[in-house]
């Protein structure tokens, strides 16, 4: 499942490339998919590119707002093609550009739109022609989702300006790379789950938001800490390492620009490769970066979980 720095990392790319540009179309083939009227945001222009734990936000003129939840198999791929700059060439386009994000696949790096294309979204550059022979450059947003548990809402924009009015964004808990996020901030969601194993703990969106099976993972171990100690066990000193260790997992992902390995393109074109770096997760079988001792899997709360017993006592 996408994270979040696999979603802003998506947030950063779609930002530097659709901000500016008019959804002229959109075209809904999977119905449960898309929730709300897609008319709504026909003919606006894209203002804004946000995240909110794992949930990408596009803010629209026309107090219109689109979120998008990738969810367990969701992914977004941008297809753009740049206008010529020379008025003498005749043909229309130069090469196509890419961008692609979320849940890898094979066929996200083929033809679109493919069998498990859920919604078509069509923009349009508005800058003014110049002339006949250059019209304004199209690009094509694909939201692809194999297993049908992802989303796209469309939704009033004053109804997210109080977060606690939106059902989307009200249970949140506090983004973990913003200023308000401290351990003393984790320590009190945490309580509201004393008996709960600590690596699930942290995955519980109220507690902090976008931390997933991954991070939480990476963050369990840059803490020191096995990760089916209960929440009451730890310590102060223990919670500010783990605060520490979300926050250093997270910036991490990001830096490698995601952890889908096979396909996740970042905004500068670079694929994802934080799993090449990754501490623990993934990694069962294997000797411990750190110490050689074997990481271990087991399934904690429905999901696989790794830790190395030699580091995480």
């Amino acid at each position: 499942m996408p994270e979040l720095p696999e979603v802003e990392t998506i947030k950063l790319g779609l930002e530097k490339k659709i901000i500016g540009l008019k959804i002229q179309k959109i075209q809904v083939i999977s119905p449960k998919t898309f929730i709300g009227n897609s008319q709504e945001a026909e003919g606006q222009i894209v203002l804004k590119v946000w995240r909110r734990g794992k949930i990408l936000g596009v803010d629209l003129s026309g107090n219109i707002t689109l979120l998008f939840h990738l969810k367990m198999s969701g992914q977004l791929v941008l297809i753009q093609k740049s206008k010529i700059k020379n008025q003498n060439d005749k043909s229309k386009f130069k090469n196509e550009d890419k961008f692609i994000g979320g849940h890898p696949t094979e066929d996200m790096l083929g033809k679109m739109p493919n069998a498990h294309t859920r919604v078509i979204f069509t923009l349009q550059s508005q800058e003014k022609q110049k002339s006949r022979l250059l019209p304004l450059a199209t690009s094509h947003l694909y939201f692809n989702d194999q297993r049908k548990f992802g989303w796209v809402k469309v939704v009033r924009s004053t109804i997210l300006s109080e977060r606690s009015e939106s059902k989307d964004l009200g249970k949140l808990g506090p983004e973990p790379l913003e200023k308000g996020f401290t351990w003393q901030v984790l320590k009190q969601n945490l309580l509201k789950h004393k008996n709960w194993p600590i690596k699930v703990a942290i995955m519980d969106q109220t507690v902090v938001a976008g931390v997933g099976n991954i991070y939480a993972n990476e963050a369990c171990f840059d803490a020191k800490l096995d990760p089916r100690t209960k929440v009451s066990d730890l310590s102060d000193q223990q919670l500010h390492l783990l605060y520490r260790g979300i926050i250093k997992s997270l910036k991490d992902g990001i830096a490698h620009g995601g952890s889908t390995r096979a396909h996740f393109v970042d905004p500068q074109g670079h694929k994802g490769y934080f799993l090449d770096y990754a501490l623990v997760y993934w990694r069962d079988k294997h000797p411990c970066k750190v110490c050689g001792t074997e990481i271990k899997k087991i399934a904690l709360g429905g999901r696989g979980t790794y830790f190395c017993s030699g580091c995480q006592k």
